[in-house]
């Protein structure tokens, strides 16, 4: 559909931006200091969002909850937030310092080729013409950006990258 295709377009515009900010903000601010100002401003605006958004399927939610059911998302909700929004992103200011936000973005615009491998794979679903197109189009990015050289961690400049 044309809202998911726009969605698609506006999510990728977003993780690139924050790919390159976070190239130049990872050489100014420690890495600890970065992703905590990260999950503090990722649990603000989910806390804001959901009055706003969701409130009434939240007051459904805490209305019906049972104990037996925050058992079971309790270690989903670890996972995520100590995982998913805590450790991955340290990881990644340090590896992206080292590779750059170009070939860093490649590898994690990788995962839709990933959940299509895995889906053929495990589940075996099938990849038709578009599958095929989209992962040759991907597999050439993949190509174009291996050959781009690394960029200096220690630059002084705003843009480090060729």
């Amino acid at each position: 559909s044309l809202t998911g295709d726009a969605s698609c377009v506006a999510a990728a515009l977003c993780y690139a931006l924050y790919d390159l900010r976070l190239f130049v903000w990872g050489k100014r601010v420690t890495p600890l200091r970065l992703i905590q100002n990260k999950v503090a401003a990722q649990a603000a605006l989910a806390v804001a969002a959901v009055p706003l958004l969701a409130y009434a399927d939240a007051r459904q939610f805490v209305e019906s909850v049972t104990p037996s059911d925050l058992v079971a998302l309790a270690p989903l909700v670890l996972w995520s937030g100590i995982v998913v929004n805590g450790v991955a992103p340290f990881l990644q200011v340090g590896g992206q310092q080292a590779v750059g936000p170009a070939r860093a973005q490649v590898v994690y615009a990788s995962g839709p080729l990933w959940a299509a491998l895995l889906s053929l794979a495990v589940l075996g679903e099938t990849i038709g013409p578009q599958g095929l197109l989209g992962g040759a189009a991907f597999l050439a990015a993949v190509l174009l950006a291996a050959g781009t050289p690394a960029p200096d961690p220690a630059c002084e400049e705003e843009v480090c990258e060729v």
